[in-house]
């Protein structure tokens, strides 16, 4: 494999990073998973250099270990781990719904709405890894919404997180986290910042209440977890109109 220009590096880790954290969303990529560098650099068609920085990024983000000698894997996350992320994004998340409910709009309780309807359909269809990435984006479109780019960065990696803990103790039930959103969108329309910083906590702390010790066995065809393109956050809307009734 010839070098790569710091440029392609540059975009060739992003890729990388952005494959391995949708397919942990997925649950395409379980817990233990091995990244092998000579691997990853076929399947994204680049040298060594910039799976070694992407491995890098993502293990500072928790998702991935790097153990001496032994390469890179991803994460098995313990219970403390578990229950410390998702302490975080409730504090987080609360607070953001809080702020959030001062300003929405009419069109983003729209986009909302869309999105819940979206999470109905692929519960009810059985597709579970489509309504696990869409349960997640949920959350990232709330942030976009927001409009605090540092947040929305922060609130990424621990939803990537949280993730992996999802994909690794499947919930026994996803249908009370969809109620919990439908729950939160009404509190967001009504401008109620008190019911949507508590909706929004507990809807975390309930999530994390539903996983269910039940670990899955690492792949070992890293190409077909890590083929399907990255899908981009949501983003929030340049224009908006203001909320009415």
């Amino acid at each position: 494999m010839s070098e790569t220009t710091p440029l392609a590096g540059t975009a060739a880790i992003a890729r990388i990073v952005q494959s391995v954290l949708e397919a942990v969303a997925h649950g395409r990529l379980p817990a233990g998973t091995r990244l092998r560098e000579e691997a990853l650099a076929g399947i994204f068609g680049t040298g060594r250099g910039p799976v070694r920085e992407a491995l890098k990024a993502l293990a500072e983000r928790g998702v991935v270990v790097i153990l001496p000698n032994r390469g890179a894997a991803i994460a098995s996350p313990s219970a403390e781990e578990a229950e410390q992320s998702y302490a975080a994004r409730a504090l987080i998340e609360g607070a953001m719904a809080a702020e959030l409910a001062q300003h929405i709009t009419a069109a983003d309780i729209r986009r909302l709405r869309a999105h819940l309807a979206r999470q109905k359909d692929t519960l009810a269809a059985g597709e579970r890894r489509e309504h696990l990435r869409l349960m997640g984006e949920f959350h990232q479109l709330l942030a976009a919404l927001h409009g605090n780019a540092v947040l929305a960065e922060t609130l990424e990696r621990l939803i990537a997180r949280t993730s992996l803990m999802t994909a690794l103790y499947p919930p026994i039930s996803q249908g009370c986290a969809i109620d919990d959103h439908e729950k939160l969108i009404r509190a967001l329309a009504r401008g109620d910042s008190e019911a949507a910083r508590r909706l929004a906590s507990d809807h975390l702390r309930g999530n994390h209440a539903r996983l269910r010790a039940a670990a899955r066995p690492p792949v070992t065809d890293l190409a077909a977890a890590l083929t399907h393109p990255p899908r981009p956050a949501p983003k929030a809307p340049r224009t908006r109109a203001a909320l009415r009734p």
